[in-house]
């Protein structure tokens, strides 16, 4: 069962499959839903990897969702999704600002106020920025600026 494998390997406390947390997570800020079968939320880098080697090898198919402010249902799954908000925030700012080393679940407006003690913001700037966390904000193309082709 896959309850009991995902739980084998990262441990029964990071797999949620209750009712009430599939139902709980089976939403975002869009109209769509889709209740997953399960959702684990790993808290090491080796769960992470483990994770992903199971879902290959059975064929399993793996969303993450950090904060699940998405408009367009990207952070919802009907199989697995893979929480990355709780166990994954902090951030560090390095060279003067020019640097941020953060984790995905870092909401932005935290790593913006720390950036902005430099003088420096990361952008895009979306109206859930007091939301939304850096993972998600990677994870959304149409967040991210367009780069410009040059033709020569």
């Amino acid at each position: 069962m896959l309850r009991d494998d995902l739980s084998e390997l990262i441990g029964s406390d990071q797999v949620l499959h209750r009712v009430a947390d599939l139902v709980r997570y089976a939403s975002d800020a869009s109209p769509y839903r889709y209740i997953p079968q399960v959702v684990v939320r790993p808290r090491t880098l080796e769960g992470v990897a483990n994770l992903l080697v199971y879902y290959r090898n059975n064929g399993r198919k793996a969303t993450f969702r950090a904060a699940g402010t998405s408009l367009n249902g990207q952070s919802q799954s009907d199989d697995v999704l893979i929480g990355v908000r709780g166990h994954w925030q902090g951030c560090s700012v390095e060279e003067e600002g020019r640097q941020l080393r953060t984790k995905p679940g870092t909401i932005l407006a935290h790593a913006n106020a720390r950036l902005a003690r430099c003088g420096r913001k990361l952008g895009p700037d979306p109206t859930s920025n007091g939301a939304c966390t850096i993972g998600g904000v990677i994870a959304m193309p149409a967040a991210l600026p367009r780069q410009r082709r040059h033709s020569k």
